[in-house]
């Protein structure tokens, strides 16, 4: 499984790749009434161009916000010790303690779940963010 690193790399490798291919060139006696395509910035276009160091900065912006909320997530799990710990009178009255790791894992995962919004939106709103961070936005 790829980190979000090497598939953001991958994602910008592409992206030059795609801006390295010449367009073809169409030879016309007419008077250019459209736009040519080197004029369109890319803002127009809808581009983000990122150097190397700067794709570096914003997946690691990007990761250390996933893992703030992951803590925010775990610092807010409400899990009912009645839930996950389980006392018993063990031999010569001794009191056993057991945890219940499955319940401690389910509930931090679905804490996770809840916190770290996925929707195209949300994803949105955090990357215009990060590069509004980098003066980038």
């Amino acid at each position: 499984m790829k980190t979000v690193m090497e598939q953001l790399m991958e994602i910008q490798d592409k992206l030059d790749a795609l801006k390295a291919q010449a367009q073809p060139e169409v030879e016309c006696d007419e008077p250019e009434t459209e736009t040519p395509q080197s004029a369109i910035t890319a803002e127009e276009a809808n581009v983000i161009v990122f150097t190397k160091d700067e794709l570096i900065t914003f997946a690691t912006h990007l990761v250390e916000r996933v893992i703030d909320k992951c803590k925010e997530a775990v610092t807010d799990a409400n899990m009912d010790p009645d839930n996950i710990v389980d006392l018993s009178m063990g031999y010569g009255y001794q009191i056993e303690v057991e945890l219940d790791t499955d319940v401690i894992a389910r509930s931090i995962h679905e804490e996770i779940d809840a916190v770290v919004d996925t929707d195209s939106n949300s994803i949105n709103d955090e990357i215009n963010s990060i590069l509004n961070d980098m003066d980038m936005g």
